[in-house]
C-alpha cells in the first residue's frame, strides 16, 4: 500500500486544506481527503517542469488547491451555480 501523503501535512494544515476544500466545492470530509490524496502527483510533475508551483503540502499548495478546484467545478458543472464560491 502507498503511504498516505496526507500524513505528511502537520495536523493544523491538514485540518485547514480539507475544510478549505470541502467550502470550496461542497463535499464532505472524507471526498475532500480523497481528492486531495489524488492531486500530489499532478502537483509534483508541475514542480518538476520548471518550478509551475512549489511543493506539494507547502503554503501556495494550500492556498492555490481550493481555488483551482473551485475553477474546475464552475466550468464543468455551471449549473451548480459555483458552489463554495
Amino acid at each position: 500500500m502507498h503511504p498516505d501523503p496526507l500524513e505528511d501535512l502537520p495536523p493544523a494544515s491538514r485540518a485547514e486544506l480539507t475544510a478549505a476544500v470541502c467550502a470550496a466545492i461542497d463535499v464532505d470530509p472524507a471526498t475532500a481527503e480523497d481528492i486531495i490524496r489524488s492531486t500530489e502527483p499532478f502537483w509534483e510533475a508541475m514542480e518538476r517542469a520548471g518550478g509551475l508551483v512549489d511543493t506539494w503540502g507547502g503554503g501556495e499548495f494550500c492556498q492555490v488547491l481550493p481555488r483551482v478546484l473551485s475553477y474546475i467545478e464552475s466550468v464543468a458543472n455551471p449549473e451548480r451555480g459555483g458552489v463554495g464560491h
